[in-house]
């Protein structure tokens, strides 16, 4: 079975997951999966002194590697960007996630640092990625702990974590129809002691919202030839 790609044309319901879902999206092109015995440290990452940092991903684990993303925005031109960091990185390894374009450079042993950018009204604007590598990453297999179908296959199992709230985004694949998966988590779910708040199509995706009192989980069904995607967003209070 082959995974289309699909994690950046998703949909989601919830507004702050599908920022960090499409932040995700572009971070995640850039990494490139490589041994490493150390740690992270945003202090090795180069920052031009025009540009103003916000932080989007603090303490996020992407497929049991950690994550994190910081935005920018910088007066100074695009072409001024890239002259900083090929001088900084001396041999950075440029590439293209539309829209963004970007330069990459594994700055330690273990971490891998990707600049991603485009042109502004006011200069240029973009994002930090650093991305901390394990060739023999331990823990629990990808979508423990998710309602999966027997044949799921796990692409992609994100968690976040921050002061508020606690958040999962998981992309499967399954054989089953989209009406066999809707069926599945709508009983599936229940069963679990979730209530189905609200249904409908976006698009090609047909949208499935479950509540637990303030907890929320969203799950897509996003028909795609031969398989059927199917993306869970987990939203729960700390």
């Amino acid at each position: 079975m082959v995974l289309p790609p699909s994690s950046a044309s998703a949909v989601f319901v919830s507004s702050r997951t599908n920022r960090l879902t499409k932040i995700l999206a572009g971070a995640l092109l850039a990494a490139l999966s490589l041994p490493c015995n150390a740690s992270c440290d945003w202090d090795e990452f180069p920052v031009m002194k025009s540009m103003s940092l916000a932080p989007v991903l603090n303490n996020a684990t992407h497929n049991r590697q950690t994550l994190a993303v910081k935005e920018f925005r910088t007066p100074d031109s695009v072409e001024a960007l890239e002259r900083f960091y090929w001088r900084k990185w001396e041999a950075p390894v440029p590439s293209a996630v539309a829209p963004w374009k970007q330069l990459s450079k594994m700055i330690t042993d273990t971490c891998f640092a990707t600049v991603q950018y485009q042109v502004t009204d006011t200069g240029a604007a973009g994002r930090l990625v650093m991305s901390e590598f394990s060739a023999n990453a331990a823990g629990d297999s990808l979508g423990a702990g998710l309602l999966l179908p027997d044949d799921a296959i796990v692409a992609s199992d994100t968690l976040m974590d921050d002061e508020l709230k606690s958040g999962r985004v998981t992309l499967i694949a399954t054989s089953m129809s989209p009406d066999e998966v809707a069926r599945f988590y709508i009983g599936g779910l229940r069963r679990q002691g979730w209530e189905l708040e609200h249904q409908f199509n976006e698009q090609e995706a047909h949208v499935m919202i479950f509540r637990d009192g303030p907890a929320l989980v969203n799950v897509l069904v996003i028909p795609a030839p031969d398989i059927t995607q199917v993306l869970i967003n987990t939203e729960i209070p700390n």
